[in-house]
């Protein structure tokens, strides 16, 4: 197990690495990419990535403070559900009341990958693919319905 300051080093050097890998991903998919995240348009809908010591997600987060909006946002999503879900080798979650460490609701639309631990450096190749590959076709499909999205809830 890590102390506090070498647990702060893995987590850097993972997310230094991801960076790196995606640029590697970017030539295998032959455009560049940047990653939304936070971009989307609509304030309180943001595109994450998510590791924690056993488990990966890559999710389209609703954490508006205001908890109408937040669930007006998932609703509104599931009205798109073939499209956010189009191209995925696996179902989407679908969950208005996320709660997360801190203990916040939000409502997310994910993937995990529960059991794989990030901290072990022999599993960073494949929990990167994992979160290139979903966060990819996640991103996507959202950027299908930004326009829409936006349009409905503004910036």
């Amino acid at each position: 197990m890590f102390n506090k300051e070498e647990a702060r080093i893995v987590r850097k050097e993972f997310w230094t690495s991801f960076s790196d890998y995606t640029n590697y991903y970017a030539k295998h998919v032959g455009e560049p990419i940047a990653w939304v995240l936070y971009k989307t348009g609509v304030k309180g809908l943001e595109l994450k990535f998510d590791v924690d010591i056993k488990v990966v997600r890559v999710a389209l987060e609703m954490n508006a403070k205001n908890e109408n909006r937040r669930f007006d946002i998932f609703v509104e999503l599931d009205n798109y559900k073939t499209i956010l879900e189009n191209n995925f080798g696996q179902e989407l979650i679908w969950d208005d009341e996320f709660v997360l460490p801190e203990g916040k609701v939000v409502a997310r639309v994910y993937v995990e990958w529960e059991g794989i631990k990030y901290h072990n450096r022999d599993n960073w190749p494949k929990i990167f693919k994992f979160m290139a590959e979903n966060m990819y076709v996640l991103q996507n499909n959202f950027l299908d319905i930004q326009d829409i999205m936006i349009e409905k809830f503004g910036k």
